[in-house]
């Protein structure tokens, strides 16, 4: 091992390194190590370049949404050349393509990596060409990782099920982390003339979005007083929502759409219960860990990784998926709870994330296994 102590994360974005694991580097820096953050540049990266002992690195040739075999082997190249030059100890991937094209990398420059798989995702839901492929280049790939991380146990069942990855290499990370402090309590207030149901995503279909808009459809016909919020960006993913569906379900007021922004907190603080009907392959869904710090209700689709965060009834409600008839009833029961009700649930589900899914439990996490790994 190197004597500089050092750890480098690449991912297919800076936006997703600053958001998710910013946290996590900054204790790092504290503990001493040096940090490489490796990804494209975007409007995050500058955020990367004034931090004492981070070293950020623009990939040139990381193309997320690009299939190109001849950026792929540009990028796979790119990533070999750095890793011989600062030759890090240890190697967090995060993404599909970080985690083949950076694993192939570091294996050829013989540095233990890490790949975490925050959620299967659009590449395992259904069985296309990408999907098959995705699957081919994970049995070769993941093989080769010191470590595979998931989220939740479906997941690593997928894996192993498939015999993608070795279940002596897999361990479970409880999420990527919640600021509890900055994610603070703003229980129910009993009095409102409506309850607010608030869905935060992108805007493709696999989220269950479509079921959302149907339930919210319901629940007008029902004459209930319910708001329902869209909060999220537009993708280009193949399943994605265009804008011009969700501003004509904004003219037929069936939902209000609130646009896209990095400071949910707000539009958590003013909602009533999250909704989340995803069928996409979650790993833990960031926006329901964060309204239930909050101490909001949470209904999601009883799908991987987001059951793992609702305890029926307890502090939300699990629904089919693809059904939105019964998303509808799941969100009338709660409509129809009483205050004290609503409050207590929200209540129980801050407390879920204080046991199991703070920052400081990931980052105590990510410091024990990386001395471990290092010591190996």
């Amino acid at each position: 091992m190197a004597e500089t102590r050092s750890i480098a994360f690449v991912a297919n974005t800076s936006w997703s390194i600053y958001k998710f694991r910013l946290y996590l580097i900054e204790k790092l820096l504290e503990k001493g190590f040096l940090v490489y953050v490796l990804a494209p540049r975007d409007s995050y990266s500058d955020q990367f370049e004034h931090l004492p002992g981070l070293t950020y690195i623009e990939l040139h040739h990381f193309k997320g949404k690009s299939i190109s075999p001849l950026e792929d082997a540009l990028l796979y190249r790119e990533l070999l050349q750095h890793y011989r030059s600062f030759r890090p100890e240890l190697i967090f991937n995060y993404t599909i393509k970080a985690n083949i094209y950076s694993t192939l990398a570091a294996t050829r420059a013989r540095i233990p990596a890490v790949s975490v798989i925050t959620g299967l995702g659009y590449a395992f839901a259904g069985k296309g060409w990408l999907q098959t492929a995705v699957r081919f280049l994970y049995k070769r790939v993941l093989r080769k990782n010191v470590e595979v991380w998931l989220l939740n146990k479906d997941d690593r069942q997928v894996l192993v099920s498939e015999r993608l990855v070795n279940p002596s290499k897999t361990f479970l990370l409880p999420g990527e982390g919640v600021d509890t402090t900055f994610f603070s309590p703003a229980p129910y207030q009993p009095g409102k003339k409506e309850v607010t149901f608030l869905f935060i995503g992108r805007m493709i279909r696999h989220k269950g979005i479509y079921e959302f808009v149907e339930a919210a459809g319901l629940l007008q016909q029902r004459g209930l007083a319910v708001r329902c919020q869209l909060l999220g960006f537009f993708d280009n993913n193949p399943a994605a929502i265009s804008r011009q569906q969700v501003e004509e379900w904004s003219r037929q007021q069936t939902i209000t759409y609130l646009g896209h922004t990095d400071q949910v907190a707000d539009f958590i603080e003013k909602a009533d219960c999250i909704v989340l009907p995803s069928y996409y392959g979650e790993g833990l869904p960031l926006s329901l860990l964060e309204g239930a710090s909050m101490c909001k209700a949470l209904i999601t689709a009883n799908t991987s990784g987001c059951r793992d965060l609702v305890e029926e009834g307890v502090n939300g409600y699990l629904c089919r998926e693809k059904d939105g008839p019964g998303l509808a009833e799941k969100m009338e029961a709660y409509y129809h709870l009483p205050a004290a009700a609503k409050t207590q649930m929200g209540i129980e589900g801050r407390n879920k994330v204080l046991q199991h899914f703070t920052r400081e439990i990931v980052a105590g996490i990510y410091l024990d296994k990386i001395e471990a790994l290092r010591a190996k």
